[in-house]
C-alpha cells in the first residue's frame, strides 16, 4: 500500500494526475462515436440474382438450387433461405457466430463464379453482399411542393437537393424514391408498321444509330491536323419527330408514322405526405461514423439548401434516428444525475459530514472520467447500452470509495491525524475493497466468450461497468485518502451518531444477538423464504428484448395479387381516414407500390403500400407507439379487401416475437398447414395479426407458344417475348441530350393492343420471311393462377407463419401456441415439420448462452475469493449470499409484471458480482477481530455492527443510484430497465437477509471447527 502513502503526502504530484485525467477525459468524449446502439455484425451474406420474365418456379428450378447448392458447401454456414419471385431471387446465407464475414463473402463470390455454367445464359451475373445494420437509414425525408408536377419536383430534387447531400462528409448515399421522370414517347400502332414493313426492332435501331456524335478521322489543310466529327445528336423533340425514316412506301418523317409527345413516363410508385404529392429521400451513413454529427451536418445542409430552394417546396424529416438518440441519451444522462444526487444525499444523512460529501460526491465524476478515457481507448463508442451501463455503475462506483472513507472517518474519530488516519484507514479495508471490486469485475469475463446479438448488444456494457469499477477503485485507493487527508474535518463522535441510525444499529445487535442464538433455526426460515420465492418463477414471463417507444408506427397494407397502382391509391385514401382522427400522429408517408421488402430486382408490387408515420413526441402523448399501433390495427380492419399488418417499437435487430417455419416437399399441403396454423394462433389472447409469408393465386397470363405452328413462320420462342416484352413493356430506344438533363426516347405500342387478353391475342410479330403473324397463330394465351413467391430453408420448400404480441409476454404465448399446435395440428407424415424461430429461438439461445455465462462467473467470483481470503471454506460461506438474490429478484419481476429477458439475465449477472461485496467486508473484518484474539460470537458482534454503516450506504447508494432507470423516466431506458429492476430488489433483499444469514453460517461454521480443533487436541 505504499501507493496509498505516496498519494498523501504528494498532494501536488496527484493533483497534476487528477488534472490530466479531466483532459484526456474530456477530449475523448468529443471524439468518440455516438450511436443509438454499439456498432453490430451479424453474421449474414446475401446473394440476389434476376432473371426477365421468369415466374417464381423458374426461379426455384432454375436459379435457386444451383446457387443453393453452392452456397451451402461453405464451411460455417447454418442456414441458407431463398427467396424466388417474379424475374428475382434473394439467398440469405447465415453463418456461425463468430465468422470471419470477409473470408466468407470471398469464398461464396468463388462458389458462384463456379456455378455459372449451370445457370441460364440470359441471367445477369448474380450479386453477393454482406447484410450491415448500418445499412439501414438514419434519415427519411419528404419533398413536397404547392402546384407543381410530379416530374419537376423530382428534378428539383435530383438537381438541387441530392448533390448536396451527397458531398456531406460521413454520408454513405443518398437514394430517391417516389416520382416519375420525363420521358419522349413514341405510340406505335402495330398495324400501321405492318403496312409500312417495319417493326420496333427496326425503329429502335434507326434512332439509336441516328442520335450519335461520332469523330470520322483527321484532314491535314494549311499546315494544321483538324480532326473530324459528324453530329447527328437529337436536340430537341422535333429533332426526333422530323427524323426520316425508310420504308416500303418510301421516305417518311417518324411523326407521320407515330404520335410523339413528350410526357411522364408510366410509374410503379407513387408516394405522399399528409395526402401531397412527395419524393422521399433515404440518407445512410458510412460506417463506424457518428450518427449524431452526421445528422447535423445534415440538418445545417438541408437549413441552407432551404434557402435556395423555391418558396413552395417544403422538406418534412419523416424519420430521424438521431432524434431518439439525442432523446435517449439525454434521459439516461439525466437518470445518472439523478442517481449521483441520491448517492449524496444518502451519505450525507449517513455521516452528517458535508465535507465527507463533496470528497464522495467528486469522486463520482472523476470515476465517470476515467471510465470514458478506458471507453475512448478500447474503441467503444457513446450509445444507450454503455451509458446504461455507466448509469448502472453510478451507485456502485462510490461503493468503494464510501468504504475508505468511511474507515478514515472512523479512525479520525478514535484520534489519528488527518495523514495518519488516511493512510491507516485506506489499509485496513484496502485489501477487502480489492477483492469485492474483482469480484463484480469478474463475473464480465465469461460474456467475452458467449456469441451470437445478445452478447454483441451487452458486451460493451460489461466492458463499460468494468472500466468504471477498476476507475471508481483507483479514485478510493488514490483519490479519496488524498482528499480526506487535506479537507475532511471530523466532529465528535457524539455529535456525528444521529438518533436513527443508532436505534438501528441497537436493534440490529439486538437480532443479531437472537440470531447468534438460534443460528439453525435462522438459516431454516431463510432457507424457506428462498424455497417459497421459488414458487413464483411460474408467473413470470419471459421476453428476448424489450419493446422500445422511437415515435415511429410502420404499416405494410395489401391488397389481392394482381392489383394495380390506381386501385391501390384509392385504398390508401380510405386507410388515411381512417387515420386521420388519431392525434398522436404527426406526419404520414405513404409509398405506394415499389419493390417493398423485397427490394433486390424482383419487379415492383403494385399491390402494396407502405405507410411511415411519425408521431408527436413522448412528452406530447399519453399513449405508446405500440398503443396507437393497436388502434390503427382496429381501425383497418373496418377496411375491406386489405391485409395491413402493423408494427412499432421495432430496434431493427430482431425478427417478429412469433416466427413458425413450416417445412416440406409439397407447397399445396403446406399452404394447408399455415392456413390452419393461422387460424389457430389467431384465438390466443395477445397475438396479433397472424399471417403467413406464402402468396398465391397470383394472376397471370400464360403465353404457351406451340412450336410446331410457329417454326412453320419461322419464328422462334426468344422472338415471341421480345415482341411481347416491347408491347407491354416498351423500349428505350435512344436519350435525348437537352439543357444538361437526359429524357429516354421510349418506343411503346397504343394501350389499346395491350389492354387486354383479347387484344394481346391478335399483337403482330413479323417472321423473317417478312410477313407479319397474329400471336394466337403461333400460341395459345389464357388466365392462369401461381404462387408469387416461394421460400426454402437448407433446400425445403418452407412457408413461415409471423405474428406480433401485444400485452403478453413472449415465453407464455410461445407455450400456449406450442400446445395448440401439438393438440389440433396433425403433419402429414415425418416430412413436414412445424419449428419456433424468430424472437424466440432468439431468446432460448441468449438463455442458454446467459445461464452458461451466469455459472462460470460465480465459479470465477469463488476463485477469486478463495484467492483473497487463501481459504476455500470464507469464501464458500460468502456464496451462500447469491442464491439470496433469487428472492428479490423473482418479488421484483412479480411487482412489476417485467418479463425475464436477456436484460434480466444480465442484470443478474451483475447482482452475482456486487451482493457477496457486502459479504466480504464483514468476513474481512471479522479474520481481523479473530486475528486479534477477540471469541467468536464476541467478534460477529463487533463486526456486525461496525460494518453496518459502510455496508448499508454501500447498498443505499447502488439502489437509489438505479432507481431513475427502475422507474423507466425518459425514452429509451426500456432496455436497462429489466437489469436495474433485478439490481435493485435483488441486493435489496439480500442485503438484508445477508446481515443475518452470513453471521449465522459463519458462526455455525467456526463453532463445528472450534469444537472439531478441540476433539482433536484432547
Amino acid at each position: 500500500m505504499k501507493i496509498i502513502k505516496l498519494s498523501v503526502v504528494r498532494p501536488i504530484a496527484m493533483g497534476m494526475v487528477i488534472l490530466l485525467i479531466l483532459i484526456l477525459g474530456g477530449v475523448s468524449v468529443k471524439n468518440m462515436t455516438v450511436d443509438l446502439f454499439p456498432e453490430l455484425t451479424f453474421p449474414i451474406a446475401a446473394v440476389t440474382a434476376t432473371y426477365e420474365g421468369a415466374g417464381p418456379q423458374e426461379i426455384e428450378n432454375l436459379l435457386a438450387k444451383p446457387l443453393e447448392n453452392a452456397v451451402g458447401t461453405i464451411p460455417n454456414v447454418e442456414s441458407v433461405t431463398s427467396f424466388s419471385r417474379n424475374g428475382g431471387l434473394l439467398i440469405l446465407v447465415s453463418f456461425n457466430w463468430g465468422t470471419d464475414m470477409d473470408f466468407a463473402a470471398l469464398k461464396m463470390r468463388e462458389k458462384i463464379d463456379a456455378a455459372r455454367e449451370f445457370l441460364p445464359k440470359q441471367a445477369p451475373a448474380p450479386l453477393v453482399m454482406r447484410f450491415d445494420p448500418s445499412d439501414l437509414p438514419i434519415l427519411q425525408l419528404a419533398v413536397t411542393a404547392e402546384n407543381e408536377k410530379f416530374s419537376t419536383l423530382k428534378r428539383i430534387v435530383e438537381e438541387d437537393i441530392k448533390p448536396r447531400l451527397d458531398g456531406i462528409d460521413d454520408v454513405a448515399s443518398v437514394s430517391i424514391e417516389g416520382g416519375a421522370d420525363h420521358e419522349i414517347q413514341v405510340n406505335l400502332d402495330p398495324e400501321k408498321l405492318a403496312s409500312y414493313g417495319l417493326t420496333t426492332q427496326q425503329l429502335q435501331q434507326i434512332i439509336e444509330s441516328e442520335n450519335i456524335n461520332l469523330p470520322a478521322g483527321n484532314i491535314r489543310d494549311q499546315n494544321q491536323n483538324l480532326p473530324i466529327r459528324v453530329t447527328g445528336q437529337f436536340e430537341s423533340i422535333d429533332d426526333v419527330a422530323s427524323l426520316p425514316i425508310p420504308t416500303n412506301s418510301g421516305v417518311l418523317l417518324l411523326k407521320n408514322i407515330a404520335d410523339i409527345q413528350e410526357t411522364d413516363e408510366e410509374t410503379t410508385q407513387l408516394s405522399y405526405l399528409n395526402g401531397k404529392d412527395a419524393i422521399g429521400i433515404s440518407i445512410l451513413k458510412q460506417s463506424g461514423s457518428n450518427t449524431m454529427e452526421v445528422a447535423k451536418k445534415i440538418e445545417k445542409k438541408l437549413d441552407e439548401t432551404n434557402k435556395l430552394l423555391p418558396d413552395n417546396v417544403k422538406i418534412d424529416v419523416i424519420f430521424d434516428q438521431s432524434r431518439f438518440i439525442n432523446q435517449s441519451i439525454s434521459a439516461v444522462s439525466s437518470n445518472m444525475l439523478v442517481g449521483s444526487g441520491l448517492a449524496a444525499g444518502i451519505l450525507y444523512l449517513f455521516l452528517r459530514n458535508i465535507r465527507s460529501t463533496l470528497i464522495i460526491s467528486f469522486a463520482i465524476p472523476l470515476s465517470i472520467v476515467t471510465t470514458f478515457v478506458f471507453m475512448y481507448f478500447s474503441g467503444q463508442t457513446l450509445n444507450l447500452l454503455t451509458l446504461g451501463g455507466l448509469a448502472l455503475g453510478i451507485g456502485m462506483m462510490v461503493d468503494n470509495a464510501i468504504v475508505i472513507l468511511e474507515n478514515i472517518y472512523r479512525s479520525q474519530q478514535l484520534g489519528m491525524s488527518l495523514k495518519e488516519a488516511a493512510i491507516k484507514g485506506t489499509k485496513e479495508v484496502g485489501t477487502a475493497i480489492i477483492a469485492s471490486t474483482l469480484t463484480t469485475v469478474i463475473v464480465f469475463l465469461p460474456i467475452v466468450f458467449v456469441e451470437g446479438l445478445a452478447a454483441q448488444l451487452f458486451k460493451p456494457l460489461a466492458f463499460v461497468v468494468s472500466f468504471s469499477l477498476l476507475a471508481s477503485l483507483f479514485t478510493a485507493l488514490i483519490i479519496v485518502p488524498l482528499l480526506s487527508s487535506l479537507f475532511l474535518k471530523v466532529q465528535e463522535k457524539k455529535e456525528t451518531s444521529g438518533t436513527i441510525f443508532e436505534t438501528i444499529v441497537r436493534r440490529y445487535k439486538a437480532l443479531l444477538v437472537t440470531v447468534l442464538n438460534h443460528p439453525k433455526k435462522t438459516i431454516m426460515i431463510v432457507v424457506s423464504v428462498l424455497l417459497l420465492s421459488l414458487t413464483g418463477i411460474p408467473f413470470i414471463g419471459t421476453e428476448f428484448l424489450p419493446a422500445q417507444d422511437q415515435g415511429f408506427v410502420s404499416i405494410t397494407a395489401k391488397l389481392p395479387e394482381g392489383s394495380s397502382l390506381d386501385a391501390t391509391y384509392k385504398k390508401t385514401e380510405e386507410i388515411n381516414n381512417e387515420i386521420k382522427g388519431i392525434k398522436e400522429v404527426d406526419l404520414l408517408y405513404v409509398k405506394v407500390g415499389g419493390a417493398a421488402n423485397f427490394s433486390f430486382g424482383a419487379g415492383s408490387q403494385t399491390n402494396q403500400a407502405n405507410y411511415s408515420i411519425l408521431l408527436k413526441p413522448a412528452g406530447e402523448r399519453s399513449r405508446s407507439d405500440l398503443e396507437v399501433a393497436e388502434e390503427i390495427r382496429k381501425k383497418l380492419k373496418n377496411i375491406p379487401n386489405i391485409e395491413a399488418t402493423v408494427s412499432a417499437s421495432n430496434s431493427g435487430f430482431s425478427t417478429s416475437p412469433i416466427s413458425l417455419s413450416i417445412t416440406g416437399p409439397d407447397l399445396k399441403v403446406l399452404e394447408q398447414i399455415a392456413n390452419e396454423t393461422v387460424a389457430l394462433i389467431s384465438k390466443i389472447d395477445g397475438v396479433r395479426e397472424p399471417k403467413s409469408n406464402y402468396e398465391t393465386e397470383n394472376p397471370e397470363i400464360v403465353v404457351d407458344i406451340d412450336r410446331e405452328k410457329a417454326a412453320q413462320y419461322g419464328i422462334g420462342s426468344a422472338q415471341v417475348t421480345s415482341s411481347i416484352n416491347d408491347a407491354t413493356k416498351g423500349v428505350v430506344a435512344s436519350r435525348l441530350a437537352r439543357n444538361g438533363e437526359e429524357l429516354d426516347i421510349r418506343l411503346l405500342v397504343e394501350g389499346r393492343f395491350t389492354s387486354s387478353i383479347s387484344s394481346l391475342q391478335n399483337l403482330l410479330i413479323k417472321s423473317p420471311t417478312g410477313a407479319t403473324v397474329p400471336l394466337q397463330a403461333v400460341a395459345d394465351i389464357s388466365r392462369g393462377q401461381g404462387p408469387s413467391q416461394i421460400v426454402r430453408t437448407n433446400r425445403l420448400r418452407e412457408i413461415t407463419v409471423q405474428a406480433d404480441i401485444l400485452n403478453r409476454d413472449l415465453g407464455t404465448v410461445t407455450e400456449e401456441i406450442d400446445e395448440a399446435l401439438k393438440e389440433n395440428i396433425s403433419l402429414p407424415n415425418n416430412r413436414y415439420k412445424i419449428t419456433f424461430g424468430g424472437q424466440n429461438e432468439q431468446m432460448n439461445d441468449a438463455f442458454y448462452k446467459l445461464s452458461l455465462a451466469l455459472a462460470l462467473a460465480v465459479v470465477l467470483v469463488y476463485m477469486v475469493m478463495a484467492g483473497q481470503f487463501e481459504s476455500f471454506l470464507y469464501p464458500f460461506i460468502i456464496m451462500f449470499s447469491v442464491p439470496l438474490t433469487i428472492i428479490g429478484v423473482v418479488l421484483g419481476l412479480l411487482i412489476t409484471g417485467e418479463p425475464l429477458g436477456v436484460g434480466s439475465l444480465v442484470g443478474l449477472l451483475i447482482l452475482t458480482g456486487i451482493v457477496v461485496n457486502n459479504a466480504i467486508v464483514l468476513i474481512d473484518y471479522l479474520q481481523q477481530l479473530k486475528q486479534e484474539g477477540y471469541e467468536l460470537k464476541e467478534a460477529i458482534l463487533i463486526a456486525g455492527p461496525t460494518r453496518l454503516r459502510p455496508i448499508l450506504m454501500t447498498t443505499l447508494t447502488t439502489i437509489l443510484g438505479l432507481i431513475p432507470l427502475t422507474l423507466g423516466f425518459g425514452e429509451g431506458t426500456e432496455v436497462q430497465q429489466p437489469m436495474a429492476i433485478v439490481i435493485v430488489f435483488g441486493l435489496s433483499l439480500a442485503t438484508l437477509i445477508t446481515l443475518i444469514f452470513i453471521p449465522a453460517v459463519y458462526y455455525l461454521v467456526e463453532r463445528r471447527r472450534q469444537e472439531k480443533r478441540l476433539i482433536e487436541e484432547t
